[in-house]
């Protein structure tokens, strides 16, 4: 992969983080990579004694990422040029059943959140609503 498609990927992994709602601190403790690697790979690389380095991250960082974003690990891998089945099967990525479930718990509890503020939102506009055609009449 060139500059440009590292940025990209790098966008795309921004774009992910933000629809997670997570901060890139977050991101990179969920993922269990330092905020230096996460950054450098979300800019496409990183300037060394005045070159430009692209990422060279380790199939099993970008499956840890995948992971902690909620994206299939075969996609992330896809994306950078990476032949997905040659990391094998799921212990070998570090994942188990446990964890996957986990994430699967963590992830409904913050649906479950993200709909109770809805709803706080909604009644607060529909209160306004009122107000309004009251103090209009």
């Amino acid at each position: 992969m060139d500059k440009a498609e590292w940025q990209s990927f790098g966008e795309w992994i921004e774009d992910l983080r933000k629809r997670a709602g997570l901060r890139n601190t977050e991101l990179a403790k969920r993922a269990g990579v330092s905020t230096q690697w996460l950054q450098e790979l979300r800019k496409g690389g990183r300037t060394v004694h005045g070159e430009w380095r692209l990422p060279n991250p380790k199939d099993e960082a970008l499956a840890n990422l995948a992971r902690a974003l909620g994206v299939p690990v075969d996609e992330m891998l896809a994306r950078v040029g990476r032949t997905p089945t040659r990391l094998g099967n799921r212990e070998e990525l570090g994942g188990s059943d446990a964890d996957a479930e986990a994430r699967i718990r963590e992830l409904e509890e913050r649906v479950e959140e993200q709909a109770r503020e809805l709803a706080e939102v909604r009644r607060l506009l529909e209160e306004e609503r009122t107000q309004r055609s009251a103090t209009a009449q």
